[in-house]
């Protein structure tokens, strides 16, 4: 005998009308979003940059030059956030010493870095430190990193227009950064800087991404330009 809507929808629920909780960004229970930069540059950003499916919608668009850092969707405080945006207006605007966030600004920490593929040591993209502070200068403990592709990092057969509107895109992870303990706070601080425009050094175990998985994914890419663009 079937049973009725109601019982149905309350079964559903779970026992005592408990719904079984989301995971993060609609991710299993357990799961965490946790991309390499490599990852985020090729993957996503480029993706997104070129109009292209991504592997999960797991990244929205966000306007971070006018939300304060805690009003960004996403987890609580200490977990990590992603989020692309058009680098126009106030952003860009600020350059590297200062962009325009809700009651404060992003200030850049450190100068950038290149972002390096494993394997193939091509250089794909740049990584930038920035963190927020409020209209009098101090720090409030959240911090940024931006992403943007470099010309290498995008596919070498997208079109002229594609190419130039894959420059006004950027991806950011924005965090709560943890209160320092006392002992080794000034080293600590100095480390969280990146150091120099040198390329950091990858670690081809800690990522998914390999000169052949670039490879694919520089294939799916083309197939999805061209399909687009008949």
């Amino acid at each position: 005998m079937a049973l009725p809507a109601e019982r149905r929808t309350e079964e559903a629920a779970g026992v005592g009308g408990c719904r079984a909780p989301a995971g993060q960004g609609g991710l299993p229970i357990g799961f965490r979003f946790r991309p390499t930069d490599e990852e985020l540059l090729l993957h996503y950003l480029r993706r997104k940059a070129l109009s292209c499916p991504l592997p999960a919608d797991i990244i929205p668009v966000a306007d971070l030059a006018r939300l304060h850092p805690s009003d960004l969707p996403g987890e609580a405080d200490g977990e990590r956030y992603f989020f692309h945006l058009p680098a126009t207006g106030c952003w860009r605007k600020g350059g590297g010493a200062g962009r325009a966030g809700g009651s404060g600004v992003w200030r850049a920490s450190g100068k950038e870095r290149l972002v390096v593929a494993p394997r193939c040591g091509r250089p794909i993209g740049a990584k930038r430190t920035l963190v927020f502070c409020r209209p009098g200068g101090a720090r409030t403990g959240w911090a940024m990193h931006e992403y943007r592709l470099l010309p290498a990092g995008l596919a070498a057969y997208a079109t002229p227009k594609s190419l130039h509107a894959a420059k006004d895109w950027v991806v950011c992870r924005v965090f709560k950064k943890a209160t320092p303990a006392r002992h080794g706070t000034a080293g600590r601080r100095r480390g969280d800087a990146d150091a120099d425009m040198t390329p950091a050094s990858p670690s081809p175990a800690s990522s998914c991404v390999t000169e052949s998985g670039m490879e694919e994914d520089d294939d799916e890419t083309a197939s999805n330009l061209a399909r687009r663009e008949d």
